[in-house]
């Protein structure tokens, strides 16, 4: 596997950024289906769907079980919501919602139900991010998660959640090592995040991120990110790669913006402004700012 070590940076990716189009409308845009979560962590579906929705899908639809949906009903008018209490009818819905991108795993709870839920789903739908809970539910067999996996794909672990589903790389190498090997394992698309997030891509590519603020550590933020780049994946979109280049870089800027203070939902609130100027072209290799 040749390696490619790269600084993250718009140049990457700004000029696949699936803009709006004057012919777009909700349904050309891409729709997004999030497993919901478990009653007492609604807020980190709603964080993640509310991102996707700022960012760029044309819909999200949350998956809800009959005592989330009056939250999400009250708290999320916007999202489209459909009742799943069982795999019986998570394997029905599936059926016809295979095209669609699904994200999984924030606050769905890391037990055998969540297990169920995340391989029914990486096993029939092509493009999926799974994070948080839908990862660290396979801690046990991690060899059964790194099957489900491809180029498709992507995780979003935090350091303890890398550790739990690689527990055959040592902790006391370097990140981009870890990466490496992580990738030769899954052969996936891996956001290791972190003060510097590495961003893998299934066929050796790493890219480092240093566009970001320590106000990101926070609860909540990695909800809003997984969001970002779930929207961003899908036909007419950034590949799933480039989708967690642009994710994470657009999440930095964000927080850097705001600056001290920063909690979850204000980063979701700067989005537009992000967004404005990436598309006027006000950035540069070193960051955001006016071109030269």
């Amino acid at each position: 596997m040749n390696i490619k070590f790269t600084k993250n940076t718009p140049k990457i990716w700004i000029n696949k950024f699936p803009w709006k189009k004057k012919r777009d409308h909700k349904y050309s845009r891409g729709k997004l289906i999030v497993l919901g979560s478990q009653k007492h962590m609604t807020g980190a579906t709603i964080l993640s769907t509310e991102s996707a929705l700022r960012v760029g899908t044309g819909s999200v639809k949350i998956l809800c079980s009959k005592q989330t949906l009056p939250i999400y009903s009250t708290q999320f008018p916007s999202a489209l919501k459909e009742e799943i209490n069982n795999l019986k009818s998570l394997g029905r819905f599936i059926n016809k919602e295979k095209t669609s991108m699904y994200l999984i795993g924030p606050g769905a709870g890391s037990n055998n139900l969540t297990k169920q839920k995340t391989r029914l789903i990486l096993k029939k739908i092509k493009n999926v991010l799974v994070d948080a809970d839908s990862l660290t539910c396979f801690k046990k067999k991690p060899k059964e998660l790194y099957r489900l996996l491809d180029k498709n794909k992507v995780i979003t672990p935090h350091p303890k959640e890398f550790h739990s589903i690689f527990p055959s790389i040592k902790k006391n190498i370097s990140n981009k090592e870890k990466m490496i090997k992580a990738i030769r394992l899954t052969k996936t698309n891996i956001v290791l995040k972190g003060p510097v997030t590495l961003i893998g891509s299934f066929d050796g590519n790493i890219v480092y991120n240093k566009h970001t603020s320590s106000e990101l550590a926070v609860i909540g933020s990695g909800d809003v990110l997984s969001g970002l780049i779930a929207s961003l994946i899908g036909k007419n979109k950034l590949n799933p790669f480039l989708a967690a280049c642009a994710g994470v870089w657009i999440h930095g800027d964000l927080a850097k913006q705001f600056g001290p203070g920063l909690i979850a939902e204000d980063i979701i609130k700067a989005i537009p402004h992000t967004l404005k100027k990436l598309k006027n072209g006000r950035f540069t290799q070193k960051g955001i700012g006016k071109k030269s």
